[in-house]
């Protein structure tokens, strides 16, 4: 792991008004038009994204999330851990109060409600994800630095703004042709993922990194999001283990 203390950045983000999920719209449409067949060869476009796969470890940072969902909306605070492996996010209420944690591995989610005292299993790609699941059933390392590689593509299309790579699995990847930050993600229903899209915005560079501070994460069946602001970020801190301590006799339940 690439740890180095002095490097250590804590960069906060102070915005005056969080957007709620009521008045976000979607942009998928506005990106998904006009395109046509490119000459543009994948390669010349996957090396102006930025890809830190080597030089990003760990990331620990605090966000507000809102849920969206139909019948309700749910604003809850988020504190997150992660390495490429696992990411630990805390969950807390409105007031302050925590709720629970939740631990991936990319494979399961692991899901302890503090409040009932009950812990949940629950496979990504099998199980039901729901509310705020949704997010943290991702590794949010991957999801702040999406990276693609030039064999993963099978098609490049581009209109006045944008690049759209198709991918060998099936997903869309738009990418802004200014700057070659990417702005969107689409899965196909066949990739068993808990997510259909991921919209990013407002990137910003931290200690040489561009990462985005708002993600939109659209559920699998489109039903609900995830609208996630980040406040601050540590890049590459020095990380306690990625676990959660299940008090004695706590039942877990799979589905």
């Amino acid at each position: 792991m690439l740890y180095n203390p002095k490097k250590r950045i804590l960069y906060l983000l102070i915005l005056p008004v969080l957007i709620t999920a009521a008045c976000s719209t979607s942009k998928e449409t506005a990106r998904d038009s006009g395109f046509t067949s490119t000459s543009v060869e994948a390669n010349r476009i996957t090396s102006s994204i930025p890809d830190y796969s080597v030089s990003l470890a760990t990331l620990k940072g605090k966000g507000k999330a809102i849920v969206s969902e139909p019948g309700n909306n749910e604003r809850v605070t988020i504190y997150f851990s992660s390495n490429r492996e696992k990411s630990l996010v805390t969950v807390r209420n409105g007031i302050g109060i925590e709720g629970g944690k939740l631990l991936t591995d990319g494979d399961s989610l692991l899901v302890y409600n503090k409040i009932d005292k009950f812990a949940r299993k629950i496979s990504i790609r099998e199980g039901s994800l729901e509310r705020i699941n949704n997010l943290a059933s991702l590794n949010i390392l991957d999801i702040i630095n999406f990276t693609v590689d030039s064999t993963q593509i099978s098609a490049v299309f581009e209109n006045e703004d944008h690049y759209r790579l198709q991918l060998n699995s099936g997903a869309r990847v738009f990418v802004d042709k200014d700057n070659g930050l990417i702005q969107q993600v689409e899965q196909p229903p066949s990739s068993r993922l808990p997510y259909s899209r991921i919209e990013y915005e407002a990137y910003s560079e931290i200690n040489g990194f561009k990462l985005p501070r708002r993600i939109t994460i659209f559920s699998a069946d489109k039903k609900s999001k995830v609208n996630l602001l980040v406040q601050s970020l540590e890049v590459n801190p020095e990380l306690e283990e990625l676990e959660i301590e299940l008090p004695k006799n706590t039942k877990i339940y799979y589905r």
